[in-house]
C-alpha cells in the first residue's frame, strides 16, 4: 500500500473580514475567494493534490458563513481547479493546470468507444431504451407525416426531379421565416438555408466558418455532436459551465480576454442534456460580452418546440434580440416530427449566407426537394402547433411525475418544466462513474456524463422523459446499492 502524501502546511488564507450584511456582499466574498485560490493554483503556490482549509476553518477565520466558502469552493470545482473527496475535503485537482490551456487535436480518431454515439440512436432493448435522444414513436405519430408522403406523391414528376435552391425550397423557407416571426426572429427567407437536420447546419457552419487551430467556446456539459464534429475539424475547444439561466458568463469573459476565441456555441432554449434556457437578463449580457469580444455565437434550437408557449417569457432567443449580427440560429423538427426526416434549417446574415452558398456548392450541393416539400406540408397543412403542444403537454405530465419519483429514491435533479431531458444525479455520497459501469455490465447502457462533458460532472446522467420508466429506475438503484457493498479501493492501494 502506498503511504497516504503528508499534505504541506495549509495555504495562507484571505485575511478575516467581517461577515457580509447581504446577498450581494457575499457574492463579493465568493469571487474573492475564487480569484485568491484560482491564482495560487494557477501560478503553482499550491501543488497538486494538495489540501485545501476546510469550509468551516475557513469561514471562522473569515468571519463568513460556511455556505459562503461552500459556494467558492464549488466554483472552484466546477471550474476544474478542485475536486471534493468524500469525507475528507477539497484538493488542488489533478488537472487543475490543464484549466483553460488548449491541446491541440491533430487527429480525430472517431467518438469515444465503446459505442458511446451508438446507443444514443439506436435501443438495444428495452433496458436501453432511457439514453436514447428521441420520443417514441406512438408519441411523435405518422399521420401527418404519412399524409405529407401521399400529397408528395400527387405531385407531377417534374416537380420532384428538380433540382431545389442551394438555399432550400422557397415556399418551406418563407413558411420558416413566418414561423420564426412567430418566435420573434425577423428573418427572411433569402436569410433562411434548409438542411437535413441540425447536425448538418452544424456541420456547414464549421467547415464553412472555422479554420484548423482555431479557438471556440463551448457549454459544458454540451450535446455529444457539438464536441465530435469541432474535434473532428482540428478546432481547439475551450469550455465554460452551463448554469440553471445559461452559461458562466463570468469564466466566459476570461476565456475570451485570454485565448481570444472566435465562436461560442450554445442553446438559448432547452439545451441538451440540461433542459435549461437562457434568461432574458443573461442573453442581453452574453451579446454585450459577443460584440466586447468579437465573438460570434451558433445558437442550437434543436428541442425549441417543445417549450410551451406560456413560458417564452422565460427564456429569450438569441437571434430575437441580434437581429443576426452575430448570432446564427440552428433549428430542427427531427425531434418533434420524426427522427428520419432529418429535417432542419439555419438562418444567418447575408454576409454568411453567402459563405455557406460556397461550400455547400461543392458538398451537398442542394438540400432535398423532397424532404423540404415534406417538411413544408406538415407546417402548413399538418396542424405541427397543435402536434407541439400535444408533445409539450405530455412531457411536462411525465417529468413531473419522473422527478417526483427520482427526488423519492434521493437522487438529485432540478425540473425544468419542459423539454425532452432530466438531468439527474445519484448524490455525492455515490460512486456514479462504478453505477454507469456496473449498468452497462448487466446490459443496461445510460446516456452518463462522459458522453457530454470533458470531466467536471462526474455523477449526472440524462434520463429521457417519455422513456424512463419505474424498471429503469429499479435498474440504477440496484446498481448502486451493489456498487455501495463493493466500493472501489482509494486510489493508490
Amino acid at each position: 500500500m502506498a503511504p497516504t502524501p503528508t499534505p504541506k502546511p495549509g495555504p495562507v488564507i484571505p485575511k478575516k473580514q467581517a461577515a457580509p450584511q447581504n446577498a450581494r456582499a457575499s457574492g463579493a466574498l465568493i469571487h474573492r475567494i475564487f480569484n485568491e485560490y484560482r491564482g495560487r493554483i494557477e501560478s503553482r503556490a499550491l501543488a497538486v493534490g494538495e489540501r485545501l482549509p476546510s469550509v468551516r476553518a475557513m469561514a471562522a477565520s473569515m468571519s463568513i458563513s460556511n455556505e459562503t466558502v461552500l459556494r467558492a469552493y464549488d466554483k472552484l470545482a466546477a471550474a476544474g481547479y478542485l475536486e471534493a473527496r468524500r469525507g475528507s475535503g477539497f484538493y488542488v485537482s489533478p488537472r487543475a493546470l490543464e484549466v483553460g490551456a488548449l491541446t491541440p487535436s491533430p487527429r480525430w480518431e472517431g467518438p469515444p468507444s465503446p459505442g458511446s454515439w451508438d446507443h444514443l440512436l439506436q435501443s438495444t432493448g428495452p433496458e436501453g431504451d432511457s439514453a436514447l435522444g428521441t420520443l417514441p414513436a406512438e408519441w411523435t405519430g405518422t399521420e401527418a407525416l404519412s399524409a405529407a408522403l401521399r400529397s408528395l406523391a400527387g405531385r407531377p414528376p417534374a416537380g420532384l426531379a428538380d433540382y431545389a435552391d442551394r438555399r432550400g425550397w422557397l415556399p418551406l423557407r418563407e413558411a420558416l421565416a413566418a414561423r420564426l416571426r412567430m418566435a420573434g426572429i425577423d428573418a427572411t427567407p433569402d436569410q433562411i438555408m434548409t438542411t437535413a437536420g441540425a447536425a448538418d447546419a452544424l456541420n456547414l457552419v464549421v467547415w464553412s466558418l472555422l479554420y484548423q487551430g482555431q479557438y471556440v467556446v463551448l457549454e459544458e456539459p454540451a450535446p455529444f455532436i457539438h464536441t465530435q464534429r469541432l474535434l473532428a475539424s482540428g478546432i481547439w475547444i475551450l469550455r465554460v459551465q452551463r448554469l440553471e439561466d445559461g452559461p458562466d458568463l463570468e469564466r466566459l469573459a476570461e476565456l475570451c480576454e485570454k485565448y481570444k476565441p472566435k465562436a461560442f456555441f450554445c442553446s438559448s432554449v432547452l439545451q441538451n442534456p440540461t433542459s435549461t434556457s437562457l434568461s432574458p437578463r443573461k442573453a442581453h449580457q452574453l451579446l454585450k460580452l459577443a460584440e466586447q469580444h468579437d465573438l460570434w455565437i451558433v445558437d442550437d434550437d434543436t428541442y425549441g418546440d417543445l417549450l410551451p408557449r406560456s413560458r417564452l417569457g422565460e427564456t429569450a432567443r438569441l437571434a430575437a434580440l441580434d437581429h443576426f449580427e452575430r448570432v446564427i440560429h440552428i433549428g430542427s423538427f427531427s425531434k418533434t416530427a420524426a427522427p428520419a426526416l432529418r429535417a432542419g434549417f439555419l438562418a444567418v446574415n447575408s454576409q454568411r449566407m453567402q459563405r455557406l452558398m460556397l461550400m455547400r456548392s461543392v458538398s451537398a450541393i442542394h438540400s432535398s426537394l423532397a424532404t423540404d416539400q415534406i417538411l413544408h406540408h406538415l407546417l402548413t397543412e399538418g396542424d405541427y402547433e397543435q402536434h407541439c403542444r400535444g408533445l409539450q403537454e405530455r412531457l411536462e405530465t411525465h417529468g413531473r411525475a419522473l422527478l417526483a419519483k427520482v427526488r423519492a429514491r434521493g437522487w438529485q435533479a432540478n425540473g425544468t418544466g419542459a423539454g425532452m431531458y432530466l438531468w439527474m444525479s445519484p448524490g455525492e455520497a455515490v460512486d456514479a462513474p462504478a453505477v454507469w459501469q456496473a449498468l452497462a455490465a448487466d446490459g443496461a447502457r445510460v446516456a452518463n456524463e462522459t458522453i457530454f462533458a470533458s470531466h467536471r460532472f462526474d455523477s449526472h446522467v440524462r434520463l429521457n422523459i417519455a422513456r424512463t420508466d419505474d424498471a429503469m429506475l429499479d435498474r440504477i438503484a440496484a446498481a448502486i446499492d451493489r456498487v455501495a457493498s463493493h466500493p472501489r479501493p482509494p486510489a493508490g492501494i
